[in-house]
């Protein structure tokens, strides 16, 4: 009796292994299905939400020093500018989704089968366009973070409803580019995208001093 009841676990390994598609045919089926859809439709949404959850690491780890050496309050007790505090930790924060994007990009064209050669200069652009206002606003509740002493989950909390027209405008401006659409159709996504980024650097700017002072 007991051999029987050591026989299920096998059998039912054997008959999993027999019922389940393999992982490659599943993505094979995945690949088939993009290309069917068109990239416009799938590889924009997946581009910007895997940036989106590697940009909130960053920004958590972008504050994580002065944090455990409580550098913060020696900052807010120096008599230098807070704003040109942030504009350095913004900087810093750009050029890592700069890295980030030059990595994330080569693979999804490489995983996805997308051609990104042909559109490399409007894919740059609003690539760079829809970076600054994310680097500005995480750069922002990144420093908020870091005061109250929490981690990742309040950032993207805090960060994703905040930046959430940013990332429909690059979702979007991402996809017209695949498909090959000119960069003045979407003049309109593109002037929200540079609105953006103005709006969250200055309220950045002028909220930082506060943030430190806390």
């Amino acid at each position: 009796r007991d051999r029987v009841f050591e026989g299920f676990p096998a059998a039912d390994t054997r008959t999993d292994g027999r019922s389940h598609p393999r992982p490659a045919a599943h993505f094979a089926f995945d690949l088939d299905t993009i290309r069917r859809m068109g990239p416009g439709k799938v590889v924009p949404g997946l581009l910007w939400m895997t940036l989106a959850f590697s940009a909130i690491v960053g920004f958590t780890r972008s504050f994580r020093l002065e944090r455990a050496r409580e550098a913060l309050i020696a900052v807010a007790l120096a008599p230098i500018d807070r704003g040109a505090v942030f504009v350095g930790k913004w900087i810093a924060n750009f050029a890592l989704l700069l890295m980030l994007e030059a990595v994330l990009l080569p693979l999804t064209a490489l995983f996805f089968d997308v051609n990104i050669v042909d559109v490399a200069g409007p894919l740059a652009l609003v690539v760079l366009l829809h970076t600054v206002g994310l680097a500005a606003l995480g750069t922002l509740f990144a420093a908020v973070v870091s005061r109250l002493g929490r981690g990742e989950a309040l950032l993207a909390t805090l960060l994703l409803p905040a930046a959430t027209p940013l990332f429909l405008s690059a979702v979007h401006c991402t996809a017209s580019v695949l498909e090959a659409v000119p960069l003045s159709a979407d003049r309109k996504w593109l002037l929200l995208a540079l609105g953006l980024d103005v709006l969250y650097v200055l309220v950045a700017i002028l909220i930082f001093d506060a943030i430190l002072e806390e």
